[in-house]
């Protein structure tokens, strides 16, 4: 049973979380994991809800398994990821279904085969949502994963398996669990 206190404090972080989606969202949202009730409880108030997020993770499932760059772009977009012009997206590329509106691919991007990109987390002790963005020119090598509320620079290059958690800056080379810099264009 919950408590009334329980009852109350899940209510603030339910407005927590349409304010955090009503404003900028440029940092990531945080909940603190409960022992009253579980996070899920305030991100899905409702069965309608998790019915959505249930769909919706199966159709993005599916999508990812398409061939097709440009029937996954169409269908992504559907979905709210904003998809520039020129991208492509491999074979089994995973793009998170919980908050595909957080996922922002500019022009001329490239996601290798496998490759995750997510908009959240949960930890024994938080969830974590938050944007993602990848700018113009970038690669991101098959296999690898970027974490939620990270932004990759125009040109950037993620080498094969990396798991990207902090921002990378423009024309620099990543590379490595977690990621760090192996090298930048104009040979630094």
């Amino acid at each position: 049973m919950w408590s009334d206190d329980d009852r109350e404090q899940r209510q603030r972080e339910r407005q927590a979380l349409a304010d955090w989606w009503a404003g900028d969202r440029s940092t990531p949202f945080v909940l603190t994991r409960r022992s009253g009730y579980g996070v899920c409880d305030v991100l899905f108030p409702n069965w309608r809800a998790d019915l959505r997020f249930n769909l919706r993770f199966a159709a993005m499932y599916v999508i990812g398994k398409c061939p097709f760059s440009w029937l996954k772009v169409w269908c992504y977009r559907r979905f709210g990821v904003r998809i520039g012009r020129g991208v492509y997206i491999a074979p089994g590329v995973f793009i998170d279904a919980f908050y595909p509106r957080l996922i922002e691919l500019d022009d001329g991007c490239y996601l290798g085969v496998g490759c995750r990109v997510l908009t959240h987390e949960f930890t024994a002790g938080f969830f974590r949502a938050g944007r993602v963005r990848v700018g113009k020119g970038s690669v991101i090598g098959g296999w690898s994963i970027i974490r939620c509320g990270v932004t990759l620079g125009q040109s950037v290059t993620t080498g094969l398996g990396s798991v990207v958690v902090r921002d990378v800056a423009d024309g620099v080379t990543v590379g490595g669990v977690p990621a760090k810099p192996l090298q930048s264009r104009g040979g630094a």
